[in-house]
């Protein structure tokens, strides 16, 4: 794995990076922490992120954090984190854009040891992220924005040295989460179209009946749509359930292509929204899958998520 400091000072070993904190003085004598941010050559667009995170030392007045980032834009040089010691408190989960807006907080702050290491996992699945340290699930939040692929790295802010080894990626394939009635003509639209597509662009699609298991059935259906990278919807019949589940995704800014059948007149509160309309024609096929690969590929490249 390569590394590349954009901000602050870093050394790097085989397996260890260490960031070089210290406590700065402003010109009016106030202090503050330092900070920095480096970033590996590995991309990530959902699965696991793990390190180890040792701070050498704590200040109960400055800040001192250290935390993984899952999406890195280097263009507004927005991101992503999750990790140790943010917004004062022990764990959190955040992003960045002009200032900071916190998704997660738990834990008191104070609680931080210094020369212990921590063993922090992240894993994010669609716009949900789940925060585990020490082998305890520590914070789980629904982020309002899905995170698109991007390199990852991590951000530091202390008064002195963190130090991070094991730092590994385990990527996992996005998922596409499917709505439509389940009957023909839909089904053979999602076995010849949707399927074999969301394959070549390396999507694990699932269909709501393909969950299995015990629980509420609208329990799984809420839980695949939040750990899912884009919805796809077929809302040509006045299907209540399939409705309700367009509804659930847009609530979650969750990108959602929707499809229907040309003839369908869809009602005035989805009509406003982009649909991808196709005949149920060996002609229309051709034309429906060139319209779908089209709306995938913009959904997949889509960088904008605040």
């Amino acid at each position: 794995m390569n590394w590349t400091a954009l901000i602050g000072v870093f050394s790097e070993t085989k397996n260890e990076i260490t960031f070089k904190g210290k406590k700065i003085t402003l010109e009016n004598a106030e202090s503050r922490s330092d900070f920095a941010t480096i970033m590996s050559d590995q991309y990530f667009s959902g699965g696991k992120i793990s390190a180890e995170i040792m701070f050498k030392n704590i200040d109960t007045i400055l800040a001192n954090q250290c935390e993984i980032i899952l999406y890195y834009d280097p263009n507004t040089r927005n991101f992503v984190s999750a990790g140790l010691g943010g917004s004062f408190s022990m764990y959190s989960i955040r992003s960045f854009t002009n200032k900071w807006e916190n998704h997660g907080l738990s834990g008191t702050y104070a609680n931080l040891k210094i020369n212990k290491y921590y063993k922090v996992e992240v894993e994010l699945k669609g716009s949900k992220v789940i925060l585990t340290v020490d082998g305890i699930i520590v914070l789980m939040t629904t982020l309002p924005f899905v995170v698109p692929i991007s390199q990852v790295g991590l951000f530091c802010l202390g008064t002195g040295n963190i130090l991070i080894k094991n730092y590994k990626v385990h990527s996992e394939k996005p998922k596409a989460f499917v709505v439509m009635q389940f009957s023909s003509p839909f089904n053979e639209l999602y076995i010849d179209v949707i399927k074999p597509i969301c394959d070549e662009f390396k999507l694990n699609v699932l269909r709501a009946d393909e969950t299995y298991g015990p629980g509420l059935i609208i329990a799984d259906i809420t839980k695949e749509i939040s750990e899912s990278r884009v919805v796809i919807a077929e809302i040509s019949p006045s299907n209540s359930n399939v409705y309700y589940e367009v509804g659930y995704a847009h609530g979650l800014n969750k990108p959602t292509i929707l499809i229907a059948e040309k003839s369908i007149k869809l009602p005035f509160d989805v009509s406003p929204f982009r649909t991808l309309f196709y005949e149920n024609s060996i002609a229309g096929k051709k034309q429906v899958e060139e319209g779908f690969k089209k709306h995938i590929s913009a959904v997949l490249s889509d960088r904008d998520v605040f």
